[in-house]
C-alpha cells in the first residue's frame, strides 16, 4: 500500500497521469510546480494513438482559463513498427492571478478509422502562482541610481573654457539655423499638430514603424534596437495610462499594469518584450536578427489591437456625451 502511495504521488508531482482507456490517450504536465505571476512555465502535451486513428484538435488554445499561451514549439512526432504514433507539443503558458490554480483538463479531439471521432482528456493540474513582491516589501520603494564611478585609464573630463568655447559655437550655429527655421515655421507647426492627434497607440506604432526601417539587427546592434522598442512601449503606457513607466524595471512595471487593471494579453507582450530587452542590452549572449524583428512585430500588433480599443474608446465617450 505504501508503494502504491508514494508512485501516485511521484506521478503527480510532474503532472496528470495519461489515461490509458481507448485508443487515443493524453496527458499534461509541466516543468514546475510553482511560479511568480506572469512568469512562463512550460506546459507539455503528450498525445499517444494506436495505428489508424489522428489528432484532429489537440485542445490547446489562446486562453486556457486562468492561463494565457505565450508562444508555441514545432510538434514532435513519432511512429513506432506497429503504427503507434505519440505526439508531444510544448507551450509557454503564464498567469497573471495569484493563488492556488487549477489547469484545466484538455480535450484532445482525433479521428479513427470510417470517420468516427472521439475526446481523449488530460487530467487537470494544480499550480502555485505566488506574487512578484515578497512578504513585507514596499513596492513602491524605488531607490535612485548612484551616479557611474569613473574607470580607471577612461578619457579625462574636457577643461572647462573647452566647453564654454564650445558652447559659444553651438550658439552662433543655432542663430543661423533660427533664419531657416523661420522660413519653415508654418510647415513645422503642421507636423507638430499631425503628430499630437495621434493617439499614443498611434504614436508607438509610428516609432515602431521608424526603428524597422533602421535594420539595427542586421548591423548586430541589438542593444540599440531594443532600447529603441523598449522607449516607444514605456511611452505608450506613460501617455494612455497615467503610469511612470520610464522609472520603472520590467517586473515594477508589470505589477503596476496589473494594478491598473490593463488588459492581460497586452501586459504580457509588453512584459516579455522589455524583459528581452534588457536581456539583449545588458547581458552577453548569441543573439539573431529574427528573434530582434520577431519582438518588433509582437510590439506592433500590440499596438494595432490597443490603437482599435482606443477607438472604441473614444466612440464611447462621444456616445456619453
Amino acid at each position: 500500500m505504501r508503494v502504491l502511495a508514494f508512485v501516485t504521488l511521484a506521478s503527480l508531482a510532474i503532472g496528470s497521469v495519461a489515461l490509458a482507456d481507448g485508443p487515443v490517450s493524453a496527458a499534461a504536465s509541466f516543468d514546475k510546480r510553482g511560479i511568480t505571476i506572469g512568469d512562463p512555465i512550460q506546459l507539455t502535451l503528450v498525445v499517444e494513438a494506436d495505428a489508424g486513428y489522428q489528432i484532429a484538435d489537440n485542445g490547446v488554445s489562446r486562453m486556457m482559463g486562468e492561463f494565457e499561451v505565450l508562444d508555441a514549439q514545432t510538434p514532435q512526432v513519432t511512429r513506432s513498427a506497429d503504427g503507434h504514433t505519440r505526439y508531444t507539443f510544448r507551450y509557454r503558458i503564464t498567469a497573471f492571478r495569484v493563488g492556488d490554480l487549477v489547469f484545466a483538463p484538455i480535450h484532445v479531439t482525433f479521428q479513427g478509422p470510417g470517420g468516427v471521432t472521439g475526446i481523449a482528456p488530460t487530467a487537470e493540474v494544480p499550480v502555485v502562482v505566488t506574487s512578484v513582491i515578497q512578504p513585507g516589501e514596499n513596492a513602491d520603494d524605488i531607490k535612485p541610481l548612484k551616479p557611474q564611478l569613473r574607470l580607471p585609464g577612461a578619457t579625462p573630463q574636457l577643461p572647462a573654457i573647452v566647453i564654454q568655447a564650445a558652447l559659444a559655437l553651438v550658439v552662433l550655429l543655432m542663430l543661423g539655423l533660427l533664419v531657416k527655421q523661420t522660413r519653415r515655421g508654418r510647415r513645422a507647426i503642421a507636423v507638430d499638430q499631425t503628430e499630437a492627434q495621434l493617439s499614443p497607440a498611434q504614436q508607438a506604432m509610428a516609432e515602431l514603424n521608424r526603428v524597422a526601417s533602421l535594420g539595427l539587427p542586421e548591423k548586430g546592434r541589438y542593444g540599440e534596437h531594443y532600447a529603441l522598442v523598449s522607449r516607444a512601449l514605456r511611452a505608450y503606457v506613460r501617455d494612455r495610462f497615467g503610469l511612470a513607466a520610464t522609472e520603472r524595471t520590467p517586473r515594477e512595471l508589470r505589477e503596476d499594469m496589473l494594478r491598473a487593471r490593463i488588459d492581460r494579453s497586452e501586459i504580457a507582450t509588453i512584459y516579455e518584450i522589455l524583459h528581452e530587452g534588457e536581456t539583449a542590452r545588458f547581458h552577453r549572449s548569441v543573439w539573431y536578427p529574427a528573434r530582434a524583428h520577431h519582438a518588433l512585430r509582437s510590439a506592433l500588433e500590440a499596438m494595432r489591437r490597443a490603437a482599435v480599443a482606443e477607438q472604441y474608446e473614444l466612440m464611447r465617450q462621444g456616445e456619453a456625451s
